[in-house]
Formats: structure tokens, sequence, C-alpha cells
């Protein structure tokens, strides 16, 4: 996406449709939005073109209202992928023009005379108007012409995901629905009219990245919010659709929709009822669950081979009937290498990284056996791409390599030597770490135009999934992203820096005024300055820098968790093994930090105060909250620090006691400021996150000063499962004991799969 004043002050918007080395056939719109009607908020929307392509031999606009009939094809309707994409359009479209939009089915009416909009695939619509559609997967046109003797603006597609892409341009570069809108709350404008002029024409062009997917992981802004009321899934199926819907938007095609879906869950469906390409995380080779692997069943590819084997089988037999992105791999147990998981692990890496092989080649032969044409992709997270650079772990032939990045945005790849035409990449924006940002903004456009120009460069760019966790605190740096995805063109023609700050630019115009645009693209420019976050930190002690809000509260708790009992009894701290290094990795992270939050704080303050009122939650969620977590944590680990430093010379714990508690008031502004956030749809979003979880830091503050002092106190943890991450999805996790043994109780695809399956003898 593009945005940029005109001479004229108003707002051009520019969604790229095409990839880097391809030739376009694309003209870029202009959208001037002119008032009509003095005070009743409605407004008409011109367009204008780069260049003109008449399409209908007339050079007339084409105005278009709340009553310009629809045509739609009834083949089109019948595909139930399409059909959602239209349905998200008549709820635009009300939007919009406050009506519902009339339909005409396959055909025009006779008495109607005036402009209609057309949409369908090119395969159906041919009988009716000739639309000139590229050739190619997912290719779309979106333009002016006829149907049959009325003028239209015609949305047709070479196939069932470009149909969709061409019904959701229109609805943003036509009705003005930002593609985003879930999650930055940025609802169209009302219209009374909309004028097309002769000039409109959307063509695309081939995606940079064939494969291009969300991975929710670590979802508990999600399942918070929204969790399946019958634990078939983690998120419930209408926030997931609603997920689906703005992936689509954003032309995406693929996703990984949970952290550990078991093969035959429920959400799997609904991804293909959307048209949408299943992928699996690296922790789910074949889209097998090994975050929850039954307790009865034993765990060896040495010793037990055939039991995997058999599991690889049924997993892939439960989601043969969906398009997917096959993701192969061998890991142990919840997200950890095989060997820390299996006793008869060989224990060198030459030898582990024979029986990874061995697994991935038997994995590839399965898929291959159900679609000898699959896309199959080899994950190189963690210890597989250690062992990859290495030169150790062979690749299966025919099977994309999928390098990852550290959860900070720095590929690892050793600078792209290893990385080759046909590969893919899995890189995150949002990272469930220790030391990463959760509720934050925390990876600028410039790290991953930098990092991806050489997978573009190189042609690696089959698959790419990006983890977008919980969407909503990063929504412009998971739309930068995307749109990289669609088309690199734009952002590979500059540098990354000035690239990201065109980005910035044009994305705050869009959300809040292209007047505003400016001080906003500084602000964030600025937040990315913060010390802990830039590549490098100003004291590189342990932590080399990129990191997010949750490195502070980690400081925090550690400090607190290792070293509170020796200050309750009296002991001297210095002695503690330990506590030299903890204390200067936490000092480490506030370098720079108290001169740094207070200028931008001011800047936060001042400028929130231009924000329209309609624009001013999301803000609130955007802006003001990000300083403050950011903000308020480096003082709370502040004045915790001051109160051991101050311990180590005076060995009282009761003025420990009493120098820190000013953190919990810290903490409660940051609690605060969340609150505001917490507007509409959004309300008790942060309740749910558990990793940094600053009702942890409170609870554990309170607790140490309560023990001190000798007063009563409740707990240092909150809820059911004790704030843990895992204790938000395991009601779901455990459902898998349900059916034997790899399938959740809820699903009876698991059950078919098992009954059918010859293998099952196995067992």
């Amino acid at each position: 996406m593009s945005t940029r004043p005109t001479r004229n002050g108003f707002t051009s918007k520019k969604r790229s449709v095409g990839a880097c080395g391809i030739v376009p056939i694309l003209i870029v719109l202009t959208i001037v939005t002119t008032c009509l009607c003095q005070g009743n908020g409605w407004a008409e929307t011109h367009f204008t073109a780069a260049r003109s392509i008449p399409q209908d031999g007339a050079n007339e606009p084409i105005v278009i209202d709340g009553d310009t009939p629809w045509v739609v094809m009834s083949a089109d309707y019948e595909n139930p992928a399409i059909q959602a994409a239209i349905r998200n359009a008549e709820r635009d479209w009300y939007k919009v023009f406050g009506y519902p939009p009339v339909v005409f089915r396959n055909d025009m009416r006779g008495a109607w005379r005036r402009p209609v909009i057309a949409f369908g695939s090119q395969k159906n619509t041919t009988p009716l108007f000739e639309s000139d559609v590229p050739e190619g997967a997912e290719q779309f046109r979106v333009t002016r012409g006829r149907v049959k003797h009325n003028r239209a603006v015609t949305a047709v597609g070479s196939d069932t995901r470009g149909t969709i892409y061409a019904i959701y341009s229109i609805c943003e570069q036509v009705l003005g629905v930002d593609p985003m809108y879930d999650y930055t709350d940025n609802a169209p404008k009302r219209r009374r009219a909309i004028t097309v002029q002769s000039d409109f024409n959307v063509v695309s062009k081939t995606p940079t990245f064939e494969h291009r997917g969300w991975f929710i992981n670590d979802e508990e802004l999600h399942d918070g919010l929204h969790r399946d009321p019958l634990g078939g899934n983690v998120i419930s199926m209408e926030w997931m659709d609603k997920i689906l819907e703005t992936l689509l938007r954003c032309k995406g095609n693929m996703i990984i929709p949970e952290s550990a879906p078991f093969p035959d869950a429920t959400v799997y469906d609904l991804c293909k009822r959307r048209g949408v390409i299943i992928t699996h995380h690296h922790v789910t080779p074949l889209g097998l669950n090994m975050m929850h692997w039954p307790k009865k069943v034993p765990f060896s590819y040495i010793t037990e081979k055939e039991i995997l084997v058999d599991a690889w089988r049924k997993s892939v037999a439960a989601q043969a009937d969906k398009e997917v992105a096959w993701i192969i791999g061998f890991r142990g147990e919840s997200d950890g290498a095989f060997w820390n998981s299996d006793p008869a692990a060989p224990k060198s890496d030459a030898e582990r990284a024979a029986v990874i092989a061995d697994a991935m080649q038997t994995q590839t032969e399965i898929v291959r056996e159900v679609d000898p044409d699959a896309t199959i992709v080899a994950a190189l997270w963690n210890e597989q791409g250690r062992l990859y650079n290495d030169g150790l772990l062979k690749i299966p032939e025919g099977v994309c390599k999928m390098f990852a990045d550290d959860g900070r945005g720095f590929m690892r790849d050793d600078g792209g030597v290893h990385v080759e035409e046909g590969d893919g990449l899995y890189y995150h924006v949002m990272m469930m770490m220790n030391t990463q940002n959760r509720t934050t903004e925390g990876v600028p456009p410039a790290r991953f135009y930098s990092e991806l120009k050489r997978y573009v460069e190189k042609g690696a760019t089959k698959y790419a999934i990006i983890n977008v966790s919980g969407i909503r605190p990063a929504a412009m740096s998971v739309e930068a992203i995307t749109d990289f995805l669609w088309d690199a063109e734009p952002a590979l023609k500059q540098t990354p820096e000035e690239a990201m700050d065109d980005y910035l630019q044009q994305w705050y115009a869009k959300e809040f005024s292209p007047e505003l645009a400016p001080k906003l693209t500084a602000l964030r420019k600025q937040y990315y300055d913060i010390p802990y976050l830039r590549t490098e930190m100003p004291d590189p002690y342990r932590w080399r820098g990129a990191r997010g809000e949750h490195l502070v509260q980690y400081q925090m708790q550690e400090l607190l968790k290792h070293y509170a009992k020796t200050i309750q009894a009296g002991r001297d701290l210095a002695s503690v093994k330990d506590f030299a290094n903890h204390f200067k990795q936490a000092n480490a992270v506030l370098a720079d930090t108290s001169e740094f939050f207070p200028p931008m704080w001011q800047s936060t303050q001042e400028l929130a105060k231009e924000i329209p009122d309609n624009r001013k939650d999301f803000f609130q969620a955007h802006f003001t909250y990000q300083v403050a977590v950011h903000m308020h944590s480096c003082r709370a680990l502040e004045i915790e620090t001051n109160a051991f430093r101050e311990y180590l010379s005076n060995q009282d714990p009761v003025e420990f006691a009493n120098n820190l508690s000013p953190a919990i008031d810290e903490i409660e502004k940051i609690i605060d400021e969340a609150h505001k956030a917490e507007y509409g749809k959004w309300d008790t979003m942060f309740m749910h996150v558990r990793l940094m979880d600053i009702f942890r830091t409170r609870l554990l503050l309170k607790e140490v000063i309560a023990k001190i002092n000798d007063t009563p106190y409740t707990s240092a943890y909150r809820g059911y499962h004790n704030g843990s991450f895992w204790g938000s999805a395991q009601s779901y996790m455990d459902g898998g004991d349900g059916v034997f043994p790899y399938f959740h109780r809820h699903s009876g695809r698991g059950l078919e799969v098992l009954e059918t399956t010859a293998s099952d003898s196995n067992h």
C-alpha cells in the first residue's frame, strides 16, 4: 500500500499488485475525496490513473451509488471461498452506502440501463463480457467495461483466489476499505456516490512470493478474547474467519492457524472453505501435533520408528482433502530437539543430522504417495538450520528449504550463502520469547526489507511464512511485510531506510491523515530508536540488541525470583553465585533509557492532541500504550536495581522493601495505559498476555515486599494455570488424549482416518 498527499491536499492511494522482476501491466489509482454535502459526512470519491486505458469507448466517468446493482455468476457464488468474499463485499457496501446491494444473477436486467458492478471468475464471466485477465495463478483485473448494454466496473480473477483478490480490490480501491480495518478499527467513510474515471484500471502481476502466509503463533491474545467455546480449536471459528478474511484482503494465501492444532482440527475445514492454503508449524511436521505426544506411546525414531511413520501417514490422511504446503522435519516433543525426548538418540551432530535426514525423506515419500506434485518445505528452524548450515543435514530432492530468522528479524542463513532459487523463509514480526516484543511493534520494516532482499534477488521466493502472533499490536508491520511478499519491487527500488520512511508515510496517511503522516512517521522512527530496540544496544553486555518490551520485564522478574529470598533472610547478596552477572545484565538494559524516554513521551502526548476524535483510541493502542510500556518498565527496573544497589551497601531488608515499592506504581501506570487501549472489541485483551506478564511482575513485587514486612499476600501467580502460556490452550491440548493417539476427542474426522487407514492394524 502507498498513500501520498496530492497537490490539492487530498490522498492518493495505491496498493501494489505485482512482483519484482515482472513487467507490470499496472495502472495506479489516485483517489481524490471531495465533500459534496456540507455537514452530513457524506462524500464523493474520484479515481484517476497514471495513464488512460479506455475500456468502453467513452471518456465519461461512471458514477456508482448504493442502488448500483451487482452482477454475480451463480457458478462463482456456489464456490464457498468466492461466496465468502462476496459476502464480505456486501458488508463493505453496506458500511459505505448504508444499503444492502441489489444483485442480478448471471445476466443483466433488461429494464436497467445504468452502470453495474460485475464480480466473477474469468471462466464464468466470459459469456457476458471480456475481461482480459493476465494468465497464471491468482491473477486479476479490476477495470471499466461493458456488461452487454450496460457500462460497468468489473472485477475478474483467473482462478478462485484471483477472483477473491479482485473482489477485495474493488472494496479497497473503489469503496475505500482498509484491508486491515478489523485490526486498525479504520472504518470506511460513508458515501452518497463514488465516481470512477475513464482511465481506472488495476491489473495484477505475478506475486513476488508464491506462498505467502501468516502464522498465528502463541495465540493467547486471540484465544483470550475469542476462544472456541466447544474446545475443538483454540480460537473460535468466527474470529478465525476474520483472520482469514484479513489475510486474503492483504493478498496472502497461506496460514498456520494455531501453534499446535491436531491434524483433524475444525480450523482446517474453515481454511479450505476460505480458499487458503494450510501449512504447519515446525513442531507439527505433516500436521502431527508434537506439542502433545500421547503419554503412553513411545517416542523414538531409533527404536520405535514404525509408530512415528504410522502417525505421519494418519496425519496426512486427515488432511488429504485440503490444499497443503507440507512442512517436514524431525524435532522432539514440545518444540525441542529430538535428542532431548529420545534416550536412544545418537550423541554426535553428524549422526543426529542423519536421523533427521532419514525422517525427512520418509515424510516426503508419504506425501508424494498422496500428491506427487505437492509443495513440500523443510523447516530449518533452530538445530535443524544449524545442522544444515554446517553441511551435515541433507534435504530430500525437490523439497523447498525454509530458512528462519532468530526471532528478532535477522535471518539465520549465514548471510545467504546457502540460499538458492526455490527456497523460502520463516520470519517474525512478533515473538513469544523472554526478550522480544509481544504487545508492541518491534521489527522496523527497514530490517525485513534488508534481510529479505537477498531472497528476492536469488529467486528464493517459493514460500514465506510470517509469525504475526496476535496481529493487533503490530498491525503496521504485519501489513508492511505482507505487502512486500505480494510485491517487493517498490521497497527494493530504494534503500531499506528510504523504503521504510516511504511506507510509514503512506500507512499513517491511510490510518490517520496525510497531514499527520509526517509527524507520526517521525514518532515511530523515534520509537524504533529506543536504546534496546536498536540493532546494537548502547551496552551490548549479553543482549546484542533489537529486543522488545519483554526484555525489561524479564530482567525485573529474574532478579526477584533468584535473589529476593537472600534479601528476606538478610544475607550478603554480593557473595551469591551469578548475582553480579545478572545485576550487570539488568543495568545494561537501562543504558541511555532515562534520558531517552521523557522527550519521546512528551512528543507522544502532544501529538495525541492533534489526532482526530475517531482515531484517538487507535492512537492510544498503537502509540501511547506502546511508548508507555517501554518507559514505565524501564523506570520500574531502574527503581528495582537501585533498591538492590542500596541493599548491597546497607544490607537492610526493610529499606529494600521500601525502596522497591515505587516500582509497583510504575507497573500500575502501564496497566492504566493498557486499559485505555482495551476499548470495544479489544476489551480485556491484555489480561491474557502470559509470558511478559506485567500482572506477574506486579504480584511478584507485592509478594517480595509482603514477605519482608511479614504482611499478608496472595500469590506471585495468577489464574487457574498460574499464568503459564500453555495453560491458555491446555484444555485444547488435553483433548488429544481422547482419540488414540493423534487426534482431538471432539472431532469426527480423526475417527474416520483411524477406521479407514490400513495401517491401523499396527495398533
